[in-house]
This record gives C-alpha cells, sequence and structure tokens, in this order.
C-alpha cells in the first residue's frame, strides 16, 4: 500500500463520497485535488481511494469500519459545509486559504487550472466580464473560464468567517 501524504501536506489528495458533493466542490475550490462521483458503489469507492492514493471523507459509518480504510479516512460529522471545513482544518490541518500555495482546481473537473490571456478569455465570457477583469484562469477539460470576480470576496468572506469559528449561511 502507498504512504499516504502527512495530514498537513498540501499535496494530499481527497475522495469525496456521493454526500459530499458541496464539500468536494469547496476543497476543488481551495486547490486542493478531491475526486468525486455522485453515483460510485462502495466497492468501486475503495477500489478508488485505495489505487490513488486517497483519503476518504465520507459522512457513511458503515463504511469507515472497513479494515482496507484504517488511517485513510475523515468521518465528516456535520451536515453543513462551514462545519465540514471546519472539521478538515482541525483535523487534517487543512488550510482554508484561497489557493494557498496548491493551483486552483475546476469546480466541476478537478483539473488545475492554467492562466489565459484576457484577450484569449474574451470570447468565453460575458462582455462586461471580459472589459472588467483582465485575469482568467481555465480547465483544458471543460474549458470553464474562471475569473476573480464578486463571488472570490464572497468566498473569502466565508472562509474568514469559517476561520474565526462563527455559523455560516448553510447552518
Amino acid at each position: 500500500m502507498n504512504e499516504l501524504p502527512a495530514a498537513n501536506d498540501p499535496d494530499r489528495r481527497f475522495m469525496a463520497d456521493a454526500m459530499l458533493g458541496k464539500l468536494a466542490r469547496w476543497l476543488r475550490i481551495l486547490g486542493y485535488d478531491t475526486a468525486y462521483e455522485k453515483v460510485i458503489d462502495d466497492s468501486a469507492l475503495i477500489e478508488r481511494v485505495i489505487g490513488e492514493n486517497r483519503w476518504l471523507l465520507t459522512r457513511d459509518g458503515y463504511l469507515t469500519q472497513r479494515k482496507v480504510l484504517r488511517g485513510r479516512h475523515t468521518l465528516i460529522a456535520s451536515d453543513h459545509l462551514d462545519g465540514q471545513l471546519r472539521q478538515l482544518r482541525d483535523e487534517l490541518s487543512l488550510r482554508l486559504d484561497l489557493g494557498e500555495g496548491r493551483p486552483f482546481r475546476c469546480a466541476d473537473c478537478n483539473v488545475a487550472l492554467h492562466p489565459i490571456s484576457a484577450e484569449d478569455a474574451a470570447p468565453l465570457v460575458p462582455p462586461f466580464v471580459a472589459r472588467q477583469y483582465h485575469e482568467f484562469l481555465q480547465c483544458d477539460r471543460c474549458g470553464r473560464v474562471y475569473w476573480p470576480g464578486t463571488h472570490w470576496e464572497d468566498l473569502s468572506g466565508r472562509l474568514d468567517r469559517i476561520r474565526r469559528g462563527e455559523a455560516g449561511a448553510d447552518q
């Protein structure tokens, strides 16, 4: 069996079970390689966790009782995203900073994003975005384009509140 990266290693790779789609998207936004499938049976999930050397994030207590997953999972306690992120910060020393030391990842595909020029982004984004922003990232798999819009400030504010231990909008 491959040895997992240390808990606070920024290269740790995750697998979120079917109950944790929102958490998977947020981990990707934070730059963490996080596999996720809406529909996957337990045996296929375990196979991916082991075969891809990932850390399992799950809400399924029965799944965590499997011997093969001992020492490579976190049983997520909260139904709410803020509590889930707080738990990962506390238990795995996850940094809740946008892209801090990690490449940004596509929230949909989990592929590392690459910068593209404002000229290349212009035909792919709404005209007002092309006029207002000058930094863009794109996913090679799905082609989605990202930019640091007002949503970025909203994400940063929410992460600040989570780090401070304040209740979030989904609680």
